[in-house]
């Protein structure tokens, strides 16, 4: 069964996926736009952070235009939907960022956040299932593979 943006924006909230991951390679195009605009049309916040655009995940904290995205992972306090596209620079086992990252999106249970991390699959791979991971075991995948 191949998940729509339509089906994402109804049961993602009320399941509370939290933490979802996609293989880069395996979702539909447009995807991320449709589901945007679902998302919006039903009244969710929706931040999206595009990693490829940065040359390190240094870069990536002190640009001033994520400010509104890394504020809302702490503070947002209705639907909030955040796309971290192209995370792959989240992947390494030494990226202490992915560790602190972990550390909120786990911890909060008012299911407000839905997570979305699309990368190349052998970044998901060490990103959720190595056991030394930030985020092991901690996703939700919606591409098969």
């Amino acid at each position: 069964m191949k998940l729509t943006p339509e089906r994402f924006i109804e049961m993602a909230w009320s399941i509370n996926l939290s933490i979802i991951s996609a293989d880069k390679d395996l979702l539909d195009v447009d995807f991320i736009e449709k589901t945007t605009i679902l998302a919006e049309k039903e009244g969710i916040d929706v931040l999206y952070l595009d990693f490829s655009s940065y040359e390190s995940i240094e870069h990536v904290l002190t640009s001033i235009e994520n400010t509104a995205f890394f504020d809302a992972i702490q503070s947002a306090s209705k639907p909030t939907l955040l796309w971290f596209d192209n995370c792959d620079m989240l992947a390494p086992l030494d990226c202490d960022f992915t560790y602190r990252l972990r550390s909120v999106l786990t911890t909060r249970f008012d299911g407000v956040i839905q997570s979305v991390f699309i990368a190349r699959n052998d970044s998901l791979k060490l990103m959720f299932t190595d056991s030394k991971a930030a985020f092991y075991q901690s996703s939700m995948r919606i591409t098969d593979r």
